[in-house]
């Protein structure tokens, strides 16, 4: 009688499983909560009166199996837009830009279903900037105090070039005035040892709250005193803390993208420094300016540590650019790296000089850098995906884009997962995903399907629910409650004599041990089968202990293969895919005697040859010679030799024969040159002494048929008599006609500077002052005179 209960419960699932499909994951979960959580489409039959064994199917196949409407428990889904305010640019007219889209939306999460979620960005024309200038006031720094007040014109100008709608703030630091940051007889004037007056040592001032009126922060820059310490390190974190947690005092704007640009030349003090000024107490990154602007803290609290400037400024949505010399750079790109999707480092020349171009390189790098981030709880996974406008082409997993330009959307595709229900009972969140330098966020409603809220009585003495649980228990909200010494998902399996006294001890029985991570469980039976009181019983197509394989192929001949988890094992003798070779090695042996040269593997007769080899027998490889034409080569060597008649081989039958076959090889010359893709090369000293290239190329059908091409080539001796003439008459008419145009150059160039001489004689202009007098004089001897005076005798 109860073999026969158990036939005729088993007879609507097989019908079942004659129809299973490797989609198909429900049927064979036996909860509720594992039902639901397999997969969304999968549903859970709660009727009493429903006769099929399986309870976890398909909404349809429930129905079609007489499951009733109102006793089935299904994934529901859902997704709601509720504010979608599409993407603009700042107007003078509007509270503010839209940079991301949409702004809410209502999702309904089901546990291991995943939602998809578009959000798109945009960086707005025109947005607000604001704009907070911390600058280190010590005395290294005095010349770029003044270089800031002369620049205070054209800064208007270059934010102008970013953003009409800026503001600007301004604040210097020093460090705390105490030993030993400073030396107690120099507190009244730290700059005395330099021989001039400045402001006593102060820790952080703050001189004027964000304005759009540039006049008015040039003047709060140079009202401003230089001062003084005594070491290199500065309070600089002291002050950014105040600047980041004072958002009145400051005057920060929600709407507006937040800057703060640190100039130092000098490193910081960090958490714990304060200890050697005796200052032991936690910076309580509390707001502790005073009326008038003066931090009230220095002496009281120890600097904030960099993790808690970095947390306020992701808090804040403030991003910070520190200018900075090069003597210095070094130190503060390491700490930007902690934090480098809010802040940035630019090397400040030593006067300031450059701080223009500064504030704008840095703007325009972070209004191109776009990364969400969002508080989800550990239960809900979020995971990013996007092609970054474009610059991809496909979606990748990350939520951060760089290089977006001014009025280009980005989409982020965010798939969101609820991995386990939460601990604490409470199924409605509220999820944000904000971009990180911006106020602007997406706010996710969420709620949580509770895991098959059954609230069904139990009635232990229901004839037909405990005819579904064999007897053995009784039903409730579709799922059998075992009698004592009884379990399993029909309370089938009796616990008596074995360890497996629950439902979940017998499914950890057909589980696969998972010996990657031994934390994550496999599947019951691989989904592909029913766990049967320990037991895998697999579906057709599957076999193993946990239906981990695939049944062999049809074509997998039992006489010549063994079927091993889906695979065709060969016995001795075969080979190939299918086990349909003979294992011999004959078409593979080259002439070498080599299978496949070494290089690849004889399957049926034919060489497969390893990645990079070709050939008949991967005897050709890019990298190394070819191993064919080496074998030829001494019989090659040998044929040519004999053709022209220089040597004689003495054993040219044992070189000119395959490996372990004493047949010759089959060969031609020819003189013409070899078209073949493969070209050999013997290189032979013929009788003159010189050595000749020869190529040859071969056809090798096995170790017996082998063919050669040969061409030989015939390299006569140069004739020397010939050569020596050639190249004495050469030389001389190369000597000869560079003599000739030698020639003809210079006097082209002589008779150049002849005609300028000529010309230059014809243009000149005699200029003599008509008082001027010659202070030489000249005296001729008259004609008469001399002639009377040839002869000295004659008087």
């Amino acid at each position: 009688m109860y073999l026969f209960l158990k036939l005729l419960l088993l007879l609507p699932a097989i019908q079942l499983l004659c129809a299973y499909t490797t989609e198909n994951e429900c049927m064979f979960q036996d909860t509720c909560e594992r039902c639901l959580s397999t997969h969304i489409n999968c549903s859970w039959c709660t009727d009493k009166s429903y006769n099929v064994r399986y309870r976890c199917l398909t909404r349809e196949l429930l129905l079609a199996h007489g499951c009733g409407v109102d006793n089935i428990y299904e994934n529901e889904p859902e997704m709601h837009t509720l504010k979608d305010a599409a993407l603009k640019d700042y107007e003078d007219n509007d509270e503010r830009a839209i940079q991301v889209q949409p702004q809410r939306i209502f999702l309904k999460l089901v546990k291991s279903n995943t939602q998809r979620v578009k959000l798109s960005y945009r960086p707005a024309r025109n947005n607000p900037l604001d704009l907070y200038v911390l600058m280190d006031l010590t005395w290294t720094m005095r010349d770029d105090k003044e270089t800031l007040v002369k620049l205070g014109a054209e800064l208007s100008e270059t934010l102008g070039t970013l953003t009409d709608n800026f503001r600007l703030g301004f604040g210097s630091f020093a460090d705390k005035p105490a030993m030993p940051m400073i030396m107690p007889d120099l507190s009244s004037n730290p700059c005395a040892s330099e021989h001039e007056v400045c402001e006593p040592t102060y820790g952080y001032r703050h001189h004027l709250a964000l304005t759009s009126d540039v006049s008015s922060f040039v003047k709060s820059v140079n009202e401003s005193r230089i001062t003084g310490n005594l070491d290199n390190l500065e309070g600089g974190l002291d002050a950014l803390m105040q600047v980041i947690v004072c958002p009145a005092e400051i005057g920060w704007k929600d709407e507006a993208r937040r800057m703060v640009i640190l100039v130092t030349d000098g490193f910081m003090h960090f958490a714990g420094d304060g200890l050697l000024a005796g200052i032991t107490q936690p910076n309580n990154k509390q707001c502790n300016l005073s009326k008038t602007g003066e931090y009230l803290g220095t002496l009281t609290y120890d600097y904030p540590s960099l993790e808690e400037i970095y947390r306020e400024l992701l808090r804040r949505k403030i991003n910070v650019i520190f200018a900075v010399t090069a003597g210095v750079v070094s130190t503060y790109h390491e700490l930007s790296g902690l934090m480098k999707e809010i802040s940035n480092v630019e090397i400040l020349s030593t006067d300031s000089s450059n701080i223009l171009e500064l504030i704008k390189r840095s703007y325009e790098s972070f209004i191109k850098r776009a990364q969400f981030t969002d508080n989800s709880p550990s239960f809900i996974k979020l995971a990013y995906e996007t092609d970054c406008g474009g610059q991809y082409d496909r979606l990748r997993q990350r939520n951060y884009c760089n290089n977006v330009q001014m009025g280009t959307q980005v989409d982020f595709y965010v798939n969101i997962t609820l991995i386990d229900f939460p601990k604490d009972g409470v199924y409605t969140h509220k999820i944000r995903i904000e971009e990180s330098s911006l106020t602007e966020y997406l706010e996710i409603e969420l709620e949580i399907q509770k895991p098959c809220p059954c609230n069904e009585e139990s009635v232990p003495d229901d004839e037909y629910g405990r005819f579904q649980c064999t007897e053995n228990g009784y039903l409730q909200c579709g799922m059998c409650q075992c009698d004592e010494g009884w379990t399993g998902t029909f309370c089938s399996c009796s616990t008596q004599g074995t360890n497996t006294t629950t439902n979940e001890a017998i499914e950890m029985s057909c589980r696969e041990p998972n010996l990657d991570n031994k934390a994550e469980l496999n599947p019951v039976c691989w989904n592909r089968g029913e766990c049967d009181c320990g037991t895998c019983l697999c579906l057709p197509g599957f076999m193993g202990p946990y239906c981990e394989c695939l049944e062999c192929d049809v074509n997998c001949d039992p006489d010549r293969a063994d079927c091993i988890c889906g695979k065709c094992v060969c016995k001795y003798g075969w080979s190939g895919t299918r086990c349909n070779c003979k294992e011999s090695f004959d078409g593979c042996i080259g002439p070498t005697g080599e299978i496949c040269s070494a290089r690849g593997s004889c399957l049926c007769g034919t060489c497969e040859c390893y990645d990079s080899y070709r050939g008949n027998f991967c005897e050709i490889d890019s990298e190394t010679e070819n191993k064919l034409c080496t074998f030829y080569e001494p019989c090659v060597t040998c044929l040519i030799e004999q053709k022209l008649g220089t040597a004689v081989c003495q054993n040219i039958s044992e070189i000119c024969s395959s490996q372990n076959e004493n047949e010759r090889f089959t060969y031609a010359f020819i003189t013409e040159e070899i078209d073949s893709d493969v070209r050999c090369l013997a290189r032979i000293e013929n009788q003159h002494g010189i050595k000749c290239d020869h190529f040859f190329t071969y056809q090798s059908l096995g170790q017996s048929e082998n063919y050669l091409l040969i061409q030989a080539n015939q390299c006569e001796p140069v004739n020397k008599v010939a050569f020596i003439g050639f190249i004495s008459v050469a030389t001389f008419l190369l000597g000869f006609l560079i003599i000739l145009l030698a020639w003809m150059c210079i006097k082209a160039k002589d008779a150049r500077e002849y005609a300028r001489f000529e010309e230059n004689q014809r243009n000149s202009v005699l200029m003599e002052s008509p008082i001027y007098k010659d202070p030489i004089t000249r005296y001729e001897v008259p004609k008469v005179l001399k002639q009377s005076n040839s002869n000295p005798f004659l008087d």
